[in-house]
């Protein structure tokens, strides 16, 4: 899964990773991937498997400094935004 619409759902929102102590909202957020088993060599994580993140947070996120914890809260608040916008439905379970 990879669309444009997600990954450009991240500007000017606030960073839901808040790991680094330089955190920052709105210009630098980008959505970022986290890692998971649709990564590989030259491919990112799905479109799913991320969250929003400024460019600190992002730096510590990519350098693995990042408690999983931490990712998983992240990429939870981030889905939660992103029913909310419509780029992904829930019809529960």
């Amino acid at each position: 899964m990879k669309t444009s619409k997600i990954r450009k759902s991240a500007r000017g929102e606030d960073c839901t990773l808040r790991v680094s102590p330089n955190c920052q909202d709105g210009e630098t957020v980008v959505f970022c991937h986290i890692n998971s088993p649709t990564k590989g060599v030259g491919r990112k994580s799905i479109d799913l498997f991320g969250c929003y993140g400024c460019y600190h947070c992002h730096q510590m996120l990519d350098s693995s400094k990042v408690d999983s914890d931490d990712v998983l809260r992240a990429m939870i608040e981030t889905q939660i935004k992103l029913v909310g916008k419509g780029f992904v439905s829930y019809d529960g379970i």
